[in-house]
């Protein structure tokens, strides 16, 4: 649906820009969208419109209406979890399924910054755990902490540069001068600066002129940027080093939400009955 890395960063940048505080998951992944979102009985039907037609210029004429069912409280939300970050290797996209950028779990943990993207997901599940999120991708469970400038420095300026604009969700090759391009090549300066690259290196890895990096350098970036490329460049290490770990979705139970799938194939698979109230 979303063939190019570009285009599933513009679908991850439009789920975000149009859910908004009521997007709790999401999964862009092979020929279908998964979304749950929080929000009142007749507000997802037209949430689920607004949707489609943000993603329809993307995706092209094919996509299908959206398929809605509530979610049935918090066992069925705690499995959607495991469900969506699992999406990436159910489909076996070819990619690690903690880097795929179409999974919210970059956004989770840290790794990602999406304007409008704040999910509610610890209100509405407290019991979620942040290494719940990571046995999901197959990863050691374990707090992501952002990328030191002493192990910036064992980084090049190219790997910099790539691990900006996916933490930023910003088109790969970072062309024009857009807000969120010139957002991401000023996190490239400032954080090149602190781990010791040269004016001339950055500028090469950004293909602009060392004036422009020194100007980028001192210009304000918003709040969370930096810190999510260091956790971006964390979390690549993390893969590199790790081998692929499996694990079970873990239950509880609770409140409701709604989930939604986009596709133009098949539908996703059907939830799990929810089980009997657990006692504390």
């Amino acid at each position: 649906m979303f063939p190019s890395e570009d285009l599933r960063r513009q679908a991850v940048r439009a789920l975000a820009r149009v859910g908004g505080p009521a997007l709790l998951l999401f999964c862009v992944v092979d020929d279908h969208v998964h979304v749950v979102v929080l929000c009142d009985d007749d507000r997802v039907g037209v949430l689920a419109r607004s949707l489609l037609l943000a993603l329809r210029p993307l995706a092209g004429p094919g996509i299908s209406p959206a398929h809605v069912r509530p979610v049935q409280g918090r066992s069925h939300l705690m499995w959607l979890v495991g469900y969506c970050l699992a999406q990436p290797s159910k489909h076996r996209i070819g990619a690690h399924p903690a880097l795929w950028s179409g999974s919210c779990f970059l956004d989770l943990v840290g790794a990602r910054v999406l304007p409008g993207y704040a999910p509610p997901l610890r209100e509405a599940l407290p019991r979620l755990r942040g290494r719940v999120c990571f046995e999901h991708v197959g990863l050691p469970a374990r707090p992501l902490q952002p990328l030191d400038d002493d192990a910036l420095r064992e980084v090049t300026a190219t790997a910099l540069v790539a691990a900006a604009s996916a933490a930023l969700a910003a088109p790969p090759d970072l062309p024009g001068n857009s807000a969120l391009v010139v957002t991401c090549r000023r996190a490239v300066a400032q954080l090149g600066k602190a781990a010791g690259f040269t004016a001339a290196q950055l500028a090469r890895a950004l293909r602009i002129q060392p004036n422009a990096v020194r100007r980028l350098a001192r210009a304000p970036v918003p709040p969370g940027v930096l810190p999510a490329v260091r956790r971006r460049l964390a979390l690549e290490a993390r893969v590199a080093g790790q081998p692929m770990l499996v694990a079970e979705a873990p239950m509880t139970w609770g409140p409701a939400a709604y989930e939604i799938n986009e596709a133009d194939a098949a539908a996703s698979a059907p939830a799990p009955e929810p089980e009997a109230p657990a006692n504390d």
